[in-house]
């Protein structure tokens, strides 16, 4: 860092203003996946190439099933979280942790947050019984340490092999059908971390989606970060916020699976 090695070479280009060129048309993500974009980076600039992207949404065919299913069970009436994360007609939801117990741990390899495995589990679970592929879901953090504890999870069944599970970076220039983002950091001490201070990194990750970004944090530590507190006020103003309810969860997990 000290010798500059932290700064791309896209970022020493930005300082030519002749170099530069801003590019407004996109056809990867929906019109709403999209809008978390321009709120954040391209200042309602971008647009999509089609309406055929503007419009396009996840394909669940056995969703009806699996809500008929997780109904029987019972609770999944007052899961609107879960409902949320299912409805293909619903593109971009961020599940609020900040009412169940869902604290970060810092261990020698990293930060993780293990409640917000289990919930990244659950949701990649139940897509997958509506229909979902697994190679259509992709999952996402800023920690390794939770990329650990997340694999370690899905490495439970052969269903989940084909999900892949990786940093942001490692996303850089690709995307999937269905993106889960989990943010990690929860804490009452106001500790900040580095990563999520990087809207560039933020961007990628809320980007990287087709047709269904799902966002699980902590909305009270998260709005620390200038970045996300940008991105959370669209998300509240747009009515893309869902919390989740303390009898939701037992030891640590969801009670619904």
């Amino acid at each position: 860092r000290a010798l500059g090695m932290d700064e791309s070479l896209f970022k020493r280009l930005e300082r030519n203003d002749n170099a530069v060129v801003q590019l407004n048309v996109q056809y990867r993500m929906n019109r709403k996946i999209m809008s978390l974009s321009n709120k954040l980076v391209y200042e309602g600039k971008l647009e999509c190439g089609s309406e055929q992207t503007a419009t396009a949404v996840v394909r669940l065919p056995l969703v009806t099933a699996v809500e008929i299913e997780l109904e029987r069970r019972g609770g999944y009436k007052e899961a609107r979280w879960l409902k949320d994360a299912l409805e293909p007609n619903n593109p971009v939801c961020f599940l609020n942790t900040e009412k169940v117990p869902a604290p970060e741990t810092a261990e020698q390899g990293g930060l993780s947050n293990i409640t917000e495995a289990h919930l990244v589990h659950c949701i990649t679970n139940v897509l997958i019984k509506a229909g979902c592929r697994p190679t259509d879901i992709g999952i996402i953090a800023p920690y390794r340490q939770q990329l650990k504890a997340i694999s370690a999870l899905l490495a439970k069944s052969p269903a989940f092999s084909a999900v892949e599970v990786n940093t942001v970076d490692k996303y850089q220039g690709r995307d999937k059908s269905v993106i889960i983002v989990s943010f990690v950091r929860s804490n009452a001490d106001g500790n900040l971390g580095e990563l999520l201070k990087d809207w560039r990194r933020i961007n990628v990750a809320i980007t990287r989606a087709k047709h269904k970004l799902i966002m699980v944090g902590c909305i009270p530590s998260l709005q620390r970060y200038t970045p996300l507190q940008k991105l959370l006020d669209h998300l509240n103003t747009e009515q893309m916020i869902s919390f989740l309810i303390c009898h939701c969860f037992w030891k640590g997990t969801v009670k619904l699976f």
